[in-house]
This record gives structure tokens, sequence and C-alpha cells, in this order.
């Protein structure tokens, strides 16, 4: 059995506490009267393979907002290398605003204004152009505005901030793709939407773990979650074709979006421990890019659930996420984010600063312990992943 399938222990506790509550007559814990048969007769077995036969029809509007996403950090990304021009925020918000829906109609009133300073950062670092990233004696110096480091063009801005993964980790795990995902559970939940689900996530049509993904679905397999993720999937498809099965259904969906979750901050905790490792090995330009790179991925994949909001109906009422604002809150604290002004954070002072930055890593390491209830054996696990 793989590594990370022990972390479930905890989220299939959370999970089956979902809707307990105070048993409806006001006193913590389950009624202790006469109570109406709550055993299901859902009759169906979830099969082993997963099908989806009507999935172009059926994910038109996912795969839209995912090709959106790519079209806008493509051009970002384009602009680092030289080979495209990003000289005006209005570049960026068109195409953030392109399609109906757009990612900006999708994103959480939270991540939104983050996203929006991303891009200005972005015009900024971009206007800069190639520059020092540490001085001779490998102490952070970014220039007034940030600029393109490393042999690899990594747009970082004056606050150490990889403007453009903010952008894209933080947009395909909670700030748009996530939430619109859990938007479409609060109607009425049937294949199709199924499908929808696994396409925000970032599964191609056969759920397949070995062909093309992208999004949340790589970095879930990455962290050896996709296997869990895809049997939660293939479940809720089995559960949804029958009026009998609607607990189960919702059940397989609760883990579908809890897993989801738990695997963006289980990555977060990796690329922050390998972004430490870099920079207390680093020396060069290159090696302090490549180590805010890896960090800059990890703190998308996080404060993008800032704001998340809690549906009203369905599965996810009143549970759209399992981590608080103020626990994100704590974590941009530790990492040196300023959500409010991005180029005044100090992230980029970790650089030179090696056990400053271990000292935080585990602050924002003690925070998702506490969100999602682990033990320290699965942060080790989340340090080296075992992919599946």
């Amino acid at each position: 059995m793989k590594q990370a399938r022990a972390f479930l222990a905890p989220l299939v506790a959370f999970v089956a506490l979902v809707g307990c509550g105070d048993g409806g007559d006001g006193q913590d814990g389950p009624d202790t009267g006469d109570e109406a048969d709550t055993s299901s007769a859902c009759g169906v077995t979830p099969p082993d393979a997963w099908a989806a036969p009507d999935w172009d029809a059926n994910t038109t509007e996912a795969l839209a907002l995912r090709a959106s996403l790519d079209a806008l950090v493509g051009t970002m990304r384009m602009a680092e290398e030289g080979m495209a021009t990003v000289d005006d925020v209005a570049q960026l918000e068109a195409l953030f605003e392109a399609g109906s829906p757009s990612l900006a109609s999708i994103t959480t009133p939270r991540y939104a204004p983050i996203v929006q300073a991303s891009f200005v950062e972005f015009v900024d670092v971009a206007a800069a152009g190639a520059q020092d990233l540490v001085d001779d004696d490998g102490q952070w110096m970014p220039g007034a505005a940030g600029g393109i480091y490393g042999v690899d063009f990594r747009g970082i801005n004056e606050g150490g901030l990889e403007v453009r993964q903010l952008v894209d980790k933080g947009l395909f795990s909670g700030g748009a793709l996530y939430r619109h995902a859990t938007t479409l559970t609060t109607a009425e939940i049937d294949e199709a939407t199924i499908d929808a689900l696994a396409a925000l996530w970032g599964a191609n049509g056969a759920l397949d773990a070995a062909g093309e993904l992208t999004d949340a679905a790589d970095y879930a397999f990455e962290m050896g979650y996709h296997a869990d993720i895809a049997d939660a999937l293939v479940a809720a498809k089995a559960y949804a074709g029958d009026a009998a099965c609607a607990a189960e259904r919702d059940d397989a969906i609760r883990t579908f979006f809890r897993t989801w979750e738990l695997a963006m901050f289980a990555r977060f905790v990796f690329y922050a421990n390998e972004s430490a490792a870099q920079v207390e090995l680093g020396t060069t330009d290159d090696d302090f890019a490549g180590a805010l790179h890896e960090l800059g991925e990890g703190l998308g994949l996080a404060l993008g659930f800032y704001g998340v909001e809690h549906p009203d109906a369905g599965p996810l009422a009143g549970e759209g996420r399992v981590v608080t604002d103020a626990q994100l809150d704590a974590i941009a604290e530790a990492m040196g984010v300023d959500t409010a002004a991005l180029g005044m954070s100090s992230t980029g002072e970790f650089v030179g600063n090696y056990l400053d930055f271990v000292d935080a890593v585990v602050v924002a390491e003690g925070v998702v312990a506490d969100a999602f209830a682990l033990a320290d054996a699965d942060l080790d696990a989340f340090r080296e992943p075992t992919p599946g």
C-alpha cells in the first residue's frame, strides 16, 4: 500500500462526522430516543474501472476553464523567457476575464485581489528584466522591483515571490477551479457532474494516472493521492446513477474534495522543505532562484484556498474546505508573504538565512498538521512522498 494512504485515516474520520452535529435535540451527540431507520437501500457496488463515454460533452466548460488558465500563465511564462511582451496589466486582465464563465468570474473574492496584485507585480518584474538575485556574499539583493533570475528565467518580485505561481497554482487549487467545482455540487448531481469534477481537478478522460495529468491531479499523483481520488470519483459516478444511493454518493464526493484539498497542502509541505534544502546548499543565483520557484509553487497551492466559501446546499453544505483563512494567515506570516502588498513581502530574506527558513517551515507545517489532524509521521511522508 502506498505510503500516502496512511494520511486518509484522519480524513476518513472527519468525513464520517459530517452532518452528525448535535443529533437534532440541541445536545451534543446522537438522539437517544426513537429514531427513524437510516439504513441505506443502495444496492450499487462501484465498478473497478472508470467509464466516461460522454466525457467530451460533459466537460466542455471545465476544459475551457483549464484552457483559459493555460493561456494566461502561458503568456506570463513566455514573457519571462523573452518570447512575448507583457507590459500592461490589461493584457493579463483580458486573459483572466476571457470566456464564459471566465476565470475572473469563478475566482473567490478573497483571492481575486491577490491575482490582481500578482499581475501588477509581474508587469514590473518583466520590465526589470534580467537581474542578479544575490550579492557576492550570497545575500538577498533583488533590486527595486525584482526581475528575471537564473537560467530558467524565473520572474520573482522584490519580496521574493514568483508571482506567476501565485496565479497558476492559486487558481487551480482553491482559488478558482476547486471553488468552481464546489458550486457544481449544490444542484442535481449526476454522471455529467462527476465528469466535470474530474476535469476541473485535472484528470484525463480515462482517469488514468499513466496518462496526461495536469493541475491539481498532477500534484495529487506526485503526493500519492491520485488513486484515492480516482476511487472516490468512480464510486461517486456509480452511486449517482441510483437515487437510493444519494448518501453513498455524497460520502464519495466529500472524500474527493477533502483529499484534493489535503493533497495541495501536502505538496506545500514538500515544496517548503525542498526549497529550504536548496537554500542551505545554494551559492548561486540559479540555486536560489530554483529555491524560490519551488516555494512559490507551494505558496500558490496553499494560499489559493483563501476565501473558498462553504456551499449552502449539497454534500459540501457548510464545509467547502477544511483549512481556515486564519490558518492561511498564519502560513503567510511564517513564510513572509504580505498578501495585502506582495512587494512588501520578506520571503526573499530566507535566501542566505537557512536557519530562519527552517524555523518558518516548522511553523507552517504545524499549521497544516493542526488543520488536518496529522501526526509527525504524516509530515515526514509529505517531505518524501511516494507518487501514485
